[in-house]
């Protein structure tokens, strides 16, 4: 399987410290997020990745190219940014036939690649996708997904005032 590693986006919520570094590079515990993201997902079946970038570009571009990693890494420069959608739909090619794994590479995801992996393998019959959600305190802040028993999506909640879940 391949990965597309959303990290084109501008920041703009972490500034001053995107004023001069790409989100995906602002560092945690002195590492940069993507680091992160390429060693879990390289590092545990994902056979290549492939990178969006926009804003501050060169700089992802050293990153990747000083990782050890590089040449598992396709980066793909939007000089306009295409959003969600079109950054799949532009990198389609590069991803392959089959299965593929969509991340945003500007937040910090710790999971166990394997087994979302083989998750997404044994969904239930007709689900074409399978997603990653996480619990919250503060579920009246988020997007609330629900569920079915079988882990199936029944219906999206936006920042309700009263979600079912969290």
């Amino acid at each position: 399987m391949n990965a597309l590693l959303l990290a084109a986006g501008l920041g703009t919520r972490l500034r001053p410290l995107t004023d001069r570094l790409p989100k995906c590079l602002v560092p945690v515990h002195g590492r940069p997020l993507l680091g992160y993201w390429l060693d879990m997902l390289l590092g545990n079946g994902i056979a290549h990745v492939v990178v969006n970038t926009h804003y501050l570009p060169a700089q992802v571009e050293a990153f990747v190219g000083a990782s050890r990693w590089a040449p598992q890494v396709t980066l793909s420069p939007e000089p306009e940014l295409l959003g969600t959608g079109g950054t799949v739909l532009a990198n389609a090619e590069r991803l392959g036939p089959g299965a593929f794994m969509v991340a945003h590479a500007d937040n910090l995801c710790r999971f166990d690649v394997r087994a979302f992996v083989a998750a997404h393998r044994s969904r239930p019959a007709g689900c074409e996708i399978t997603m990653m959600t996480f619990a919250t305190d503060t579920p009246r802040s988020c997007g609330i997904v629900e569920l079915d028993g079988q882990g199936r999506v029944m219906a999206f909640h936006e920042k309700v005032e009263s979600p079912p879940g969290n």
